[in-house]
């Protein structure tokens, strides 16, 4: 059935991965008209490692689980050359694979059933911020809306056309798709792993998927000229050496928001656009989701009220997200720029370490409040 298409829009939505899709959901449950604008046609591949953690699946939608490759209860932590390794396991699943491509489709499949017109392979051109609302020329039309939602990943032409600084930290990382005989990839294929030690202030990883390996490999440092030798160097000593297929993927993570409030006017910033990514981990799925539907509840409580959305969203962001992001980057300093602190820590409480961890990414703790309770870091620490 086609739905007429309102002269000016409630809310467009411009991005149609895990932050644009809740924002635009929510949205559209709460009785707005929505339209969410995607440059790519639908299904459209999507470089991420695709292990959406407990705490973020449980945001999604229930048809999420029909795109779910495999779920792990355990998940595997090691130190290359310091025969380090810990394994954490629950009785709940830690971690659920997934391409990208199929859980963004479903999402983006989802808004639309909610109500959101859904407009695919459609490349902004220009976006015009007027007094009553915002003009967003594509290639083939103009959308006009009272408000967007900028869900366009961490080279935001979006921010940068509202005038928003770049974003002030950026981690490197390489993803690939490897394809193995059955009996090599039996070898992988039980548990995710992820190694420090195979380069400076980084992380490698190994996500078994249905019928593959996700494998890569990332720096907290802005550049990391080496990243593919070191990545090389790991599958090689992983032995992971005959590969069938390789599928190559390069990409920047953001480790801090963008500086200053994440909402000017009309314009709101949501998951990578606004640099919302948890620094220890390097995921995003998890802020993604969460500041699509603040920025839909920012906007619902405020009756599209453009006096009163930036204030209030920045204040659900900062009770939800950015208090935990500025705890998460104090620890993240010593996992990454202190190897020796590091490397002490984990020798002497690295199971318990793991275990909190694991803890936070099921959504069971936060990094906040154990900031909050120095004793309680302090013994992690061998203090």
């Amino acid at each position: 059935m086609n739905v007429a298409r309102p002269s000016c829009f409630d809310v467009a939505v411009i991005g149609a991965g895990p932050a644009g899709c809740s924002a635009a959901l929510a949205l559209a449950r709460t009785g707005h008209a929505v339209v969410l604008l995607e440059k790519a046609a639908l299904p459209r591949y999507k470089t991420c490692g695709g292990g959406v953690l407990a705490r973020a699946f449980k945001l999604l939608p229930a048809s999420a689980q029909s795109v779910v490759e495999r779920s792990f209860h355990s998940v595997a932590l090691n130190f290359s050359g310091d025969e380090m390794g810990f394994v954490t396991i629950r009785p709940q699943p830690v971690v659920y694979m997934t391409m990208r491509a199929d859980l963004d489709c479903l999402l983006a499949r989802e808004a639309q059933k909610a109500g959101v017109q859904l407009v695919e392979s459609c490349t902004i051109k220009h976006i015009n911020l007027r007094p009553d609302c915002v003009a967003i020329n594509s290639e083939r039309e103009q959308y006009r809306a009272k408000f967007v939602i900028a869900a366009d990943g961490v080279h935001s032409a979006t921010a940068k056309a509202v005038g928003w600084p770049d974003l002030p930290a950026l981690a490197p990382a390489l993803e690939h798709e490897i394809y193995l005989a059955d009996e090599d990839f039996a070898r992988f294929s039980q548990v995710p792993r992820f190694d420090f030690n195979t380069l400076d202030a980084g992380y490698a990883w190994v996500f078994p998927k249905c019928t593959h390996l996700s494998v890569g490999i990332l720096s907290t440092h802005r550049t990391c000229p080496e990243l593919q030798t070191r990545l090389a160097d790991y599958l090689q000593r992983l032995g992971i050496m005959r590969i069938q297929k390789t599928e190559k993927h390069g990409y920047l993570i953001p480790l801090a928001p963008r500086r200053g409030p994440l909402a000017r006017g009309r314009v709101l910033l949501v998951g990578d656009a606004a640099g919302l990514v948890d620094p220890i981990t390097a995921e995003g799925i998890t802020h993604a989701i969460v500041s699509g539907q603040l920025a839909a509840a920012a906007l619902t409580q405020s009756r599209l009220d453009v006096t009163a959305v930036s204030s209030l969203y920045q204040s659900l962001l900062e009770k939800n997200i950015l208090g935990e992001l500025r705890a998460a980057r104090f620890l993240a300093r010593i996992l990454y720029r202190h190897p020796r602190l590091r490397h002490a820590a984990f020798r002497l409480n690295g199971q318990k370490l793991c275990e909190f961890v694991t803890n936070v990414v099921m959504g069971q703790a936060t990094y906040r409040e154990t900031l909050k309770r120095p004793s309680s870091y302090l013994k992690f620490l061998g203090q």
